[in-house]
């Protein structure tokens, strides 16, 4: 299992993050799907300049973001060293199954990459100003 350390006012939850190919795989009773283990620094992000680059309405896997249902996508950013392409695990649209975090436990696709100071990271697309838009 992942051990999450979250920063400033998270506390410290158990992560499993698991490659899916979900639907294929539960299929067939005897395909195992793996369990890659770590210790991870889970975050939140918003789609906006600040917190992105000059496009933040498109991921690193040129997916579009729609900003006012940003939440529903279910999407992550994850830290280079754990992207295929910097030598990790997960590939883009590789879908993951996070547990043991309480309000954020589901199947998330892995959509975009943070920046390159940050290692052993997962970052969770969340929609701004979400509680202000479901109280009204």
């Amino acid at each position: 299992m992942f051990k999450i350390k979250l920063t400033t006012l998270f506390f410290i939850f158990s992560l499993l993050l698991t490659p899916v190919a979900y639907y294929q795989s539960f299929v067939n009773d005897t395909h195992e799907i793996p369990v890659i283990q770590a210790t991870v620094t889970a975050t939140m992000y918003n789609a906006i300049k600040s917190q992105c680059d000059n496009d933040p309405l498109v991921t690193a896997a040129m997916y579009k973001i729609n900003p006012k249902k940003a939440s529903d996508h279910k999407w992550v950013a994850l830290s280079r060293n754990l992207l295929k392409r910097w030598g990790g695990q997960f590939d883009y649209g590789d879908y993951i199954r996070v547990s043991g975090t309480a309000h954020k436990d589901g199947i998330y696709k892995v959509a975009d990459t943070m920046n390159k100071r940050f290692k052993n990271r997962i970052d969770f697309l969340e929609t701004p100003n979400l509680c202000q838009s479901t109280s009204r």
